[in-house]
Formats: C-alpha cells, structure tokens, sequence
C-alpha cells in the first residue's frame, strides 16, 4: 500500500476511516462527549498495517449532556481550525468535523492546509479546492504523487465528504459517524440522511469562500509528513 515513499489510495482512505471512527466514538459514544480540538495529520499515528490511532488529547474539552457548545480560548493549529470557533471561541464537536475536513483534503491533494510558497488563490487549501471544485476541475487536484488514481466515483465520494466536513456553517456539517458510512459508502452521490434538511438547504454545497479570522494559540503548520513516507517509517509522523 506503498508506493514511491508515497500512501497509495487505498492506505489513505484506510487511514482516514479509521481516524473518522475514532473520531464517531469520541463524540457519539462515550459521555461526556470528548472534542479533541486540535485534529490533524500529524496527531494521527498509523502502525505498519495503515491503522490509525488519534494522539495528543493535550487540548481536548468534554461536552457534558444538555450541552450545544462550551466557550473557552482559541487554540488549536492554523489551517485546521474551524472559522466559528475562530471568531467565536465556541467550541462543540463540530469544529473536529471541520478539522478532519482539512485533513481529507490533504490526504486527497497532497497539499499542507496553509501554503505561503503557493501562488495566492493557492494558499488556503480549502478555498482553493473550492474553487477547482466550482469550476469542474475536480480531477485536477488529486496527488499527483498517487500512482494508481482514486475512480473518479472514489473521488467525488471523498470529495463531496470534506466539502461538506468544511462547510462554513456548522450546523450543516455531517456527525462523525455519518462520515464514516460517507467514506465506506459504494453510491455517488451520497444522499442525505435528514431528506427534509437537503430540500430546504439544497444549496448548501455552493461553493462559498471562507477565510479564517482569528490567530490561534498554535499556529506553526508543521506540514503533513502523513501522505509521504520513506521506507522503514512506522508510526513516527
């Protein structure tokens, strides 16, 4: 499931799933509910076999029952950060659906979420894969270091999945584990559990661009070494 030094498809979407059922149980399982705060691709620790293992809880915030949100400061890495808590400093399980968005779509692309060395309509990764995606240039922004491409099924499965992961309002953001039976989903389109939500927000998936406003208390971008590995690398990421 390598190839090159690179994750093929299949380890990504492996790794990946079992990042967002790590995720399911943190929010949907277990009460208080856990929001990890600080999700990205390199907090998640993979073995030989491509299984995944959410790490570094240092920030992580319990949502007790009855409760919609909690307010505390804005921390978390820049780029992964979602806008309303951003600008708000109010935290719920939403904000890790954003986050885990961010991360697909380095698993899809290959890009870091924030890259200055890019042109500028290329440096924010979620507004750029916004705008291919509005101009049905969809099949360019996969990897190029993948070998065999994803189907053009698998890719606008993944792709539909963090769009909506990433999508400015979060209250139309999916649970966590509606994006895992998204990810292990053979249809495209998906359809929408809640049919009466989609019909009066059918535009929900209009391409919208965002820009995040607020500083955060961890704003190094580390880069995601996730996506490349040399050989012999186990789960140091």
């Amino acid at each position: 499931m390598r190839q090159h030094g690179y994750l093929t498809w299949e380890a990504r979407v492996k790794v990946l799933l079992g990042t967002a059922k790590a995720l399911a149980y943190l929010h949907e399982a277990i009460e208080p509910k856990v929001v990890h705060r600080d999700i990205k691709s390199s907090n998640i620790l993979i073995d030989d076999d491509f299984n995944a293992k959410v790490s570094d809880f240092g920030l992580a915030k319990l949502l007790g029952a009855g409760k919609s949100h909690v307010t505390t400061r804005v921390m978390g890495t820049f780029g992964y950060v979602a806008p309303e808590y951003a600008n708000t400093g109010l935290l719920n399980e939403k904000s890790d659906v954003y986050s885990f968005g961010v991360v697909l779509l380095e698993a899809i692309t290959g890009r870091d979420p924030v890259d200055y060395g890019r042109p500028v309509h290329e440096v924010n990764l979620v507004d750029w894969l916004k705008m291919m995606v509005g101009s049905r240039r969809s099949e360019e922004v996969v990897d190029p270091n993948i070998e065999v491409r994803p189907s053009t099924r698998a890719l606008k499965r993944a792709l539909l999945t963090a769009l909506r992961c990433v999508d400015p309002d979060s209250e139309k953001r999916p649970k966590m584990g509606q994006v895992v039976r998204m990810l292990e989903s053979e249809e495209y389109p998906i359809v929408r559990e809640d049919r009466r939500h989609h019909r009066r927000n059918q535009g929900s998936m209009e391409i919208e661009s965002q820009k995040e406003g607020s500083d955060t208390e961890r704003s190094d971008n580390p880069g995601s070494r996730l996506w490349e590995m040399e050989d012999g690398e186990g789960d140091d990421l």
